[in-house]
């Protein structure tokens, strides 16, 4: 991996600073039996002033202070590694990844160790509460860089109107961002095949390489692992733009001679299924621009048939957005007097991280993200116009300089399907 260079060097810190606190610890032992022999002493000598043994807090002192510096050395560590000139002529790595493994890996080995030293010091309380925190912190850290982020779910909903005559259904994938191609991205894929959709919509943000990365080329890869499991679909397979992209490789060029057509401005497709026992639908595929402030009155068809709108930002469905470009305040879809019966949008990754009693931490500095609710960074809402907004969690997770992370929320593969009204 990319980071094991940095753990390799963490690890010889560990050594020095999990050595100078058993030197520690060994020493406090020592000093307790000399106290206590003095405390054995003095009991035998009828003393008018009774001598009272206590045992200090010096060892759970040493352990917060060791501790200490071991975190300062390893934030030292980071500062003068993480720099362009190391990513371009030493070796080249995930930064967040590489901050979010050290502080499982050697955070939780250090407190390990700490819990393993006090019960060998019969200090069971502190011992108990080292070992709680030890637990609780391999478990969080395991879920949230080595389970969650590559256990994608298909999350299915369902929509009955009398606009269709025969059942449609989509797959709506977002926000892959792979900064590698291996077993992740791979069975993603197989698993929207095997879903036999009627229509499939990639929502955009495909790759996302680290700074300084040097491997083989990323887009390239990504597209041989189109061609390899291509995706079909009856109506088609659709990707528009999204707003994380390789500097030099464009959209059109990450799916050229694959089974899907790229879109990058806003397009409209009239009667998707006519011909084939299908729908019929209409489908609305934004541009980037468009799906932060909306297409307006131009993307609302009038045949009367079920009317799906995608965009990669679900700003174009939310009211009260403010266009950090122009400042002027836009109205969304979800309470317009004329809506999509269906829009589809990514872009928040859910929150990505999702603090119980708090919620999602994902989009802290991001002027368009903060302005999305924090109860609708994810889910499937129904307007108070009637229509249907599904913001999915997305299949991927932030890369780039950011860790491979998820908590309480798992990547998602959504399924909606479209049957004729009862």
């Amino acid at each position: 991996m990319d980071t094991t260079p940095f753990h390799l060097v963490l690890f010889a810190l560990d050594v020095i600073t999990l050595g100078g606190l058993f030197f520690w610890l060994r020493r406090r032992h020592d000093a307790d039996a000399a106290s206590f022999a003095v405390y054995q002493y003095e009991k035998t000598l009828y003393t008018h002033k009774e001598f009272h043994y206590r045992s200090y807090p010096w060892d759970l002192i040493g352990i917060v202070l060791v501790g200490f510096v071991n975190l300062l050395c390893f934030a030292f560590l980071s500062r003068l590694i993480f720099t362009n000139y190391v990513q371009t002529h030493v070796y080249n790595f995930n930064v967040g990844q590489c901050i979010a493994e050290g502080i499982a890996i050697h955070g939780t080995l250090f407190l390990a160790a700490a819990t393993v030293l006090l019960y060998w010091k019969r200090r069971a309380l502190c011992a108990a509460l080292f070992g709680g925190c030890t637990i609780l912190l391999a478990g969080i850290c395991f879920d949230a860089l080595y389970w969650e982020p590559y256990h994608v779910k298909v999350e299915y909903y369902k929509i009955e109107t009398a606009k269709v005559k025969e059942p449609v259904r989509i797959v709506f994938v977002s926000d892959i961002q792979a900064d590698r191609i291996g077993s992740h991205e791979i069975n993603t894929l197989k698993k929207i095949q095997r879903l036999e959709a009627d229509l499939i919509i990639l929502g955009g943000d495909y790759i996302q390489a680290y700074p300084g990365y040097k491997g083989p080329s990323l887009p390239e890869r990504f597209r041989q692992m189109l061609i390899s499991y291509p995706l079909t679909a009856p109506l088609g397979v659709y990707a528009i733009a999204g707003n994380i992209r390789d500097i030099e490789v464009s959209d059109e060029e990450l799916f050229h001679d694959t089974s899907i057509e790229f879109y990058q401005d806003s397009t409209i497709f009239d009667g998707l299924g006519t011909d084939m026992n299908i729908g019929p639908i209409d489908l609305v595929l934004l541009g980037l621009g468009h799906s932060w402030g909306g297409l307006g009155e131009r993307g609302l068809t009038e045949s009367g048939n079920f009317l799906v709108m995608a965009g990669h930002c679900p700003n174009y469905a939310i009211d009260g957005y403010t266009n950090p470009r122009s400042g002027n305040s836009l109205s969304g879809y979800r309470t317009a007097a004329k809506t999509p019966d269906l829009m589809l949008a990514g872009h928040t990754h859910g929150g990505q991280v999702v603090i119980p009693f708090y919620g999602p931490l994902s989009g802290l500095g991001d002027e368009r993200m903060e302005q999305i609710p924090k109860n609708m960074r994810q889910g499937f809402f129904t307007n108070p116009n009637g229509g249907r907004l599904l913001i999915t969690r997305g299949s991927g997770m932030d890369r780039g300089w950011a860790p491979r992370i998820r908590f309480f929320c798992p990547p998602e593969i959504s399924v909606i399907d479209i049957v004729p009204e009862k």
